[in-house]
């Protein structure tokens, strides 16, 4: 019966290519085609698979790869690869529907299908129900085994295949200890720093710049660079703006400000496009002027050294000071000040041709009042009594307090230096008030002002009380001992905001007594040159609201002082008094 059954198989078969035969070539290429189709879409269904494999041609593959944390990392297979990654020279150009006939195919060269023999169409029939049972064997053996791929839906047949098959996990190195991990993690966003500004414009007495970082400076060219720094986080991010700056204490004074250099603030696109430096400087760089007023003795302190002991102080003397407009004679005069507060030669800002870096730099100083500074304003809090003693330290002057009572304590009278202006408001009866002082106790010290400050700080250090008509000679005061009195004698023409702002509030905040005697107009020897009832008597405000000049012409450079002794001995009863008191 077998082998009836079979007969009538064979019988079947034979007739089916017989009738074969008799079919069309057009209409047996669509059948032909239409059974590879059932036949992929059979394979594809028994191995379910999860992604289908694409041919490379040609080129190296690139593929986006999901990493576990979410992102893409692009990875090429190079020439450097082992061999198994290679793509054949000759690899054909295929398409996904030949992936089938691909697959077992182990040369480059493709099979090809014969439409009008018999036993090329059964030998293609057979090839391809073996490919799909090997396939179906294997799968079925690695799934037993409890093989990752199959659990990732990814077919052992893949592994086997050309290389010209892109398989997306097989591609994936292997992460062990000794591999670099794969994964991109997203960096964390960078908090943009606050931009700030490289200059304060709001003070009223100075424009002023703090700089940090990498500054580089010629003052050749009067500019400062601030160059930013891609390698680092540190220091403040400023504006990209240029700034031109004056560095001198009296911004609202055009005629101070008239001859002071202009400084040029910047920043620089980079360290790339910024002038190489030649020199090089690990403490900071104060740049500022003394122009202006400077020459004046009065000036010279609130307008340059006050403000730059303010300013310097805290350094400990690890500061370079670069200086335009630089007068040498004022340099000189105050060199031991100088020194006091840099370990470092000047250096003239303006004739400089080097590239000097630092990594801070202060354009302009703290300048804060007319012979003041606002301890709440700095952190260290300096005031005008530290400032005094740094005065006394620079001159080496021991004498730091007026013991009181002095007549007591010292066994001496009270030593009074009387100020003698040589030109204007001047002491018309000298040596009257000399003789008159002496007569009610006082050891008196007449004398005029000196550039050698060495010798003159040192008089002005043993007296006890100071005493002048309003004016720069005054400014001595700053040599003088905490508790020391001082005296100022106003000038006709109703003075007292200057008196007050120039020298009563620096005497008080100095710890001293200060003490104010305003002339009479028969005091003045403007009595010589107005009749009484002029209006420079009559109503002296009309002139200083004229300006500046039309009052200092009248009330300060023409006026001298004739003294009614005897209207001014309560004066300096009250002096005497007051140092020779126990309460004091």
């Amino acid at each position: 019966m077998e082998s009836n059954v079979k007969t009538k198989t064979m019988g079947q078969e034979f007739t089916l290519l017989k009738g074969m035969r008799r079919i069309e070539p057009r209409n047996f290429s669509l059948g032909l085609l239409l059974g590879c189709f059932l036949v992929t879409f059979a394979y594809f269904s028994m191995a379910k698979f999860d992604s289908f494999h694409f041919f490379v041609v040609d080129s190296p593959p690139i593929e986006n790869v999901a990493t576990p944390s979410g992102g893409m990392t692009q990875s090429t297979v190079s020439s450097e690869q082992p061999d198994v990654d290679k793509e054949p020279q000759n690899a054909p150009k295929l398409g996904v529907d030949s992936n089938i006939s691909s697959i077992n195919s182990n040369n480059s060269s493709t099979s090809k299908l014969s439409l009008t023999s018999e036993e090329s169409t059964e030998s293609t029939v057979q090839e391809l129900d073996g490919s799909i049972l090997e396939e179906t064997k294997e799968i079925t053996k690695t799934c037993e085994k409890g093989s990752e791929l199959c659990e990732t839906g990814t077919d052992s047949a893949s592994n086997k295949s050309s290389t010209n098959i892109f398989d997306t996990e097989a591609m994936l190195p292997s992460i062990d200890s000794n591999q670099p991990n794969w994964t991109i993690e997203k960096e964390p966003k960078k908090e943009m720093k606050k931009q700030v500004p490289l200059c304060d414009l709001s003070q009223r007495r100075i424009d002023k710049c703090e700089i940090e970082g990498d500054v580089r400076i010629i003052g050749k060219d009067a500019t400062i660079m601030w160059v930013p720094s891609p390698e680092s986080d540190d220091g403040p991010d400023y504006q990209r703006k240029v700034w031109q700056i004056k560095p001198y204490p009296r911004k609202e004074d055009p005629a101070a400000m008239a001859h002071v250099r202009i400084v040029t603030v910047k920043p620089m696109g980079g360290p790339d496009v910024a002038p190489p430096c030649t020199q090089h400087r690990d403490v900071p760089a104060i740049v500022f002027s003394d122009r202006g007023y400077t020459g004046n003795y009065f000036h010279d302190f609130t307008d340059v050294l006050i403000p730059i002991f303010t300013t310097a102080r805290r350094f400990q003397g690890e500061v370079e000071f670069l200086v335009t407009d630089i007068k040498i004679y004022l340099i000189m005069k105050y060199l031991p000040i100088f020194k006091n507060l840099t370990k470092y030669d000047i250096i003239d800002f303006d004739s400089d041709d080097q590239v000097r870096c630092y990594k801070k730099a202060y354009i302009g100083l703290t300048s804060h009042d007319d012979f003041g500074i606002d301890p709440e304003r700095i952190p260290e809090r300096y005031t005008l009594v530290d400032f005094t003693r740094f005065m006394r330290t620079t001159y080496g002057l021991t004498r730091d307090v007026v013991e009181i009572p002095v007549q007591k304590k010292l066994g001496r009278k009270p030593r009074l230096m009387i100020v003698a202006r040589a030109r204007t408001r001047r002491f018309m009866n000298l040596d009257e008030i000399v003789r008159e002082t002496e007569k009610l106790g006082f050891d008196v010290v007449a004398t005029e002002t000196t550039d050698d400050l060495a010798r003159f700080s040192v008089i002005v250090n043993s007296c006890d009380a100071i005493m002048g008509v309003h004016g720069a000679g005054l400014t001595n005061m700053v040599f003088l001992p905490i508790n020391a009195v001082f005296i100022q004698i106003l000038p006709w023409g109703g003075l007292d905001w200057v008196a007050g702002n120039y020298f009563k509030r620096p005497v008080g905040n100095m710890k001293m007594k200060y003490i104010q005697y305003d002339i009479a107009p028969e005091e003045s020897t403007l009595i010589d040159e107005y009749p009484r009832n002029h209006t420079v008597f009559t109503n002296p405000e009309s002139i200083r609201r004229q300006g500046w000049n039309p009052m200092k012409e009248i009330f300060l450079d023409k006026q001298n002082v004739r003294l009614n002794m005897k209207r001014f001995r309560p004066t300096l009863k009250k002096t005497l008094k007051y140092l020779n008191s126990v309460n004091s």
